[in-house]
């Protein structure tokens, strides 16, 4: 019997790869911290999109945990979607990091518009 690698897939969500303008802000990089409206806002890109979250590549010093206020222009015709996000993982050390985000709340107008992107 071969012995081959078994791939488990723990998705909740279906993912479709696109890329997206995202503007972000860090809200929180330890307990304690404000939102401050004076913050910057940085622009990153989407590599991928589902209902849970994004992977997104941005200019960002952050950690697992961290929150993010996103917002992702999925269509560019429609308003972005605009929520908060948990930064679940980090991949880089330069100063463009891949993370990975997962949407702490979604609007119904949002849910359906990511979903109607990702079709079936």
């Amino acid at each position: 019997m071969d012995k081959g690698n078994l791939f488990i897939e723990r998705r909740k969500h279906k993912r479709m790869d696109k890329k997206c303008s995202v503007k972000y802000k860090l809200i929180s990089a330890d307990e304690g911290a404000e939102i401050k409206k004076s913050a910057v806002k940085l622009n990153g890109e989407s590599a991928d999109i589902s209902l849970g979250g994004i992977r997104m590549t941005g200019e960002i010093s952050a950690n697992p945990g961290d929150i993010l206020r996103v917002e992702v222009a999925v269509d560019e015709k429609k308003d972005p979607v605009t929520t908060f996000a948990e930064i679940k993982w980090v991949k880089g050390k330069d100063t463009v990091k891949e993370i990975g985000i997962e949407f702490l709340i979604l609007k119904d107008k949002d849910r359906e518009m990511i979903y109607n992107i990702l079709g079936d």
